[in-house]
């Protein structure tokens, strides 16, 4: 996980909520912030398995961030399992939220997850896997929505 990933308020906010000062909202397997570029960065916990009720807690944390606009998300796949085919479907589907997703792989089985998920899910927005951040909010920046 990189740096910039694992720094802003990890530990700081509780269960489900948004720790005003830093913008982090935090769940109990995931952190997620609005950056000030307007690319969303959502960060998994180590280790956890990803199910269908985290993946539409994720969607409702991104439409919290954004006021339900449509944006760029930047996500970390770096230390976590495969997630559960109906989580994997909720993922996919949601380019109603979704701009465009930049999945940060490093390591083989991160990279293995997210070339599955590419390849079976196909989901309905751009999708790229990166291995290093810098190019993936490089790609992002073309879908963040003009204001």
């Amino acid at each position: 996980m990189t740096d910039s990933l694992r720094e802003p308020g990890v530990g700081a906010t509780t269960e489900g909520q948004v720790d005003r000062d830093s913008g982090v909202l935090s769940h109990p397997k995931f952190r997620m912030w609005l950056r000030p570029d307007d690319i969303v960065q959502m960060a998994w916990l180590p280790s956890v398995q990803i199910d269908l009720e985290d993946a539409i807690a994720a969607s409702e944390a991104m439409m919290e961030l954004t006021g339900g606009r449509r944006s760029p998300l930047l996500v970390d796949l770096h230390e976590n399992g495969m997630p559960t085919r109906p989580a994997r479907r909720e993922l996919a589907r949601r380019d109603d939220l979704v701009s465009a997703v930049a999945l940060i792989v490093g390591t083989p089985l991160s990279r293995t997850i997210g070339n599955f998920f590419l390849g079976v899910n196909k989901p309905q927005y751009p999708t790229r896997l990166f291995d290093d951040e810098p190019p993936a909010l490089a790609w992002l920046q073309a879908f963040v929505p003009s204001r």
